[in-house]
């Protein structure tokens, strides 16, 4: 198969709301009329209900109850809410797949997705943006279960098992990578090319030219997702981490160390997101 082949079954293809691609067309612009992109928000009904849900949860912290977009969009402020419409319009936009476990697909992501964020603080890098990226990551690999639902469930299982490297099986398997098929839909959904990069990179990093902050934000993020289990303590997870990434985005290891115990509850009360 081709990669192009995947994007020609556009039956199969996940579809956005309208809104949520003029608020990814946004990261790009500087002139945004809020308000007007608010009403719209507040339009879809199914995005609206998620996103107050969102803002209501402990994660966020509201001083008082949020009861309309609006409300949000001054509480929380602009970028915030945005993220949260289009990590939920992403994650609905994907229809239930047999054999595939999207819950855990979505758990893996929003965990990367808040790491990544966590990791912007520190690098002095846009945490929307980090967070974004983060969500839509591995957006292929969800694709080639769409398109070739048996061969993907296989390569899952060798993955599972520690068998083999996830690309070298599909690239062997099917022609492609989840990567390749990751960056092509972030390209053809409008996201800025900075994010389409840092999918294309996230596993190399060093291979971009020139070095994306973003790119090896998403990199340590995949990193520390992978080892926070396997690591006994925060040291040994901060020296786990790519020294390469680390020097492009100047953080120190021992100084990364000490904040490191911040990451367990992160993600707590944002679950809304992949209900």
């Amino acid at each position: 198969m081709k990669l192009e082949e995947v994007f020609e079954q556009t039956h199969k293809l996940p579809t956005i709301p309208k809104v949520v691609q003029e608020l990814i067309d946004s990261f790009s612009k500087d002139d945004i009329d809020i308000e007007t992109i608010a009403k719209k928000i507040a339009l879809d009904q199914v995005i609206t209900a998620k996103v107050l849900r969102l803002a209501n949860s402990a994660h966020f912290g509201a001083s008082r109850q949020i009861a309309s977009v609006n409300e949000a969009v001054v509480v929380l402020g602009f970028n915030t809410v945005r993220t949260l419409v289009v990590a939920s319009g992403v994650t609905g936009a994907f229809i239930t797949t047999p054999g595939f476990d999207r819950k855990r697909f979505w758990k893996h992501s929003l965990r990367v997705a808040t790491l990544a964020k966590w990791l912007s603080k520190h690098a002095k890098y846009n945490g929307e943006i980090a967070f974004t990226t983060g969500m839509i990551h591995s957006i292929g690999e969800m694709l080639i279960h769409i398109v070739a639902p048996e061969l993907a469930a296989k390569i899952d299982q060798y993955v599972d098992n520690g068998a083999a490297d996830r690309v070298a099986l599909e690239t062997n398997n099917i022609g492609f990578d989840y990567v390749m098929v990751g960056e092509e839909l972030a390209r053809r959904w409008n996201f800025p090319v900075e994010i389409q990069m840092a999918v294309k990179y996230q596993n190399t990093p060093d291979d971009q030219q020139p070095a994306s902050k973003l790119s090896h934000i998403l990199h340590l993020a995949l990193n520390l997702t992978k080892n926070e289990e396997s690591c006994e303590d925060a040291k040994a997870l901060a020296a786990s981490l790519p020294v390469s990434s680390l020097d492009v985005l100047a953080l120190d290891t021992d100084a990364l160390g000490v904040h490191l115990t911040e990451i367990k509850d992160l993600a707590s009360g944002m679950e809304e997101m992949i209900g």
